[in-house]
């Protein structure tokens, strides 16, 4: 895989389970060919101009931190090296690592009893 570190995407994909919802990072997840990586990375992106429209009330601090501090140059950035990425091993290692880590982000906003 080559030396990429994604960061902007699973942040992304974090912010938008802040709820509990995982089905953005699932459906990347279980995902095995290119046109639907990258189709399901344009529904997230989508979803995610949508929520920083209009964050929701009960947002978490941190989530709604996160949320402002998206760079959308480096978001643009992954997005294109993920559409360079040739190899089917390395696309689902790169999609593995990205969900891997939106969820490990998102921990960060589940509140003790959630």
């Amino acid at each position: 895989m080559n030396e990429i570190r994604y960061k902007q995407i699973p942040q992304v994909l974090a912010v938008l389970a802040h709820g509990g919802d995982y089905h953005y990072i699932d459906r990347l997840g279980y995902t095995h060919s290119k046109p639907l990586v990258m189709y399901y990375l344009r529904e997230a992106i989508r979803a995610f101009h949508a929520l920083k429209r209009s964050p929701p009330k009960e947002m978490p601090n941190a989530a709604a931190e996160l949320m402002q501090s998206i760079n959308p140059n480096y978001l643009e950035y992954e997005v294109e090296q993920i559409n360079n990425v040739e190899k089917t091993k390395e696309l689902r290692e790169a999609v593995s690592l990205i969900c891997a880590k939106a969820l490990a982000i998102a921990l960060k906003f589940i509140e003790r009893g959630d």
